[in-house]
């Protein structure tokens, strides 16, 4: 352990958090990041004991820009994304907050409780997983990603800089998208 002249009760807030970070499958380059004083080798040791001997996932870190394949995704991304800004009691354009996060990614896999995939093929239905989770907030604060407010439907939705969709509010495109083949049906 890196003990980084951290008190006894520091050290165990630390372990306590890199414990709900990992149970809930954070990837290991995110929690070194964010908890310094537990070294990566420690963390994978510790992600290993909470998921019975499994190891941590390797392979690049998501991408923000990436999460949304089909435009449905940015509905599911818009929700996470605002149910983060409501859970935080800080500006999350400014800082991450990390028990926001993780009350935010509870309430939706609690709302989705069989549409969340770990592995791929991914659904629809994106964050697909807590590291997604992770990126979105992380995006959110980095201005990779910015919360919109739609003066239509007055909803929030997530624009994503660098994404292959436009910034407009999916709520009101797959809304018009559904009356338009409505109206087809009907001809």
């Amino acid at each position: 352990m890196i003990a980084q002249n951290l008190s006894y009760e520091e050290q165990l807030q630390n372990n306590c958090l890199a414990y709900k970070l990992l149970k809930r499958k954070l990837r290991t380059s995110y929690v070194s990041q964010l908890i310094k004083s537990i070294s990566l080798p420690e963390i994978r040791d510790i992600y290993r004991a909470i998921h019975h001997g499994d190891s941590p996932k390797s392979g690049l870190l998501p991408a923000i820009e990436a999460l949304p394949q089909v435009r449905e995704s940015l509905l599911y991304l818009s929700l996470f994304a605002s149910l983060y800004r409501s859970a935080s009691p800080v500006d999350i354009r400014t800082k991450m907050d990390v028990p926001a996060i993780i009350f935010a990614w509870d309430f939706f896999c609690q709302t989705f409780p069989n549409q969340i995939r770990e592995r791929r093929p991914y659904g629809k239905v994106r964050p697909a997983n807590f590291s997604e989770a992770w990126v979105i907030a992380q995006g959110l604060t980095i201005d990779l990603a910015a919360l919109q407010y739609c003066e239509s439907c007055h909803g929030e939705y997530i624009v994503i800089y660098n994404s292959k969709f436009p910034p407009t509010c999916p709520i009101c495109v797959m809304d018009n998208l559904r009356k338009k083949e409505s109206a087809q049906r009907i001809i």
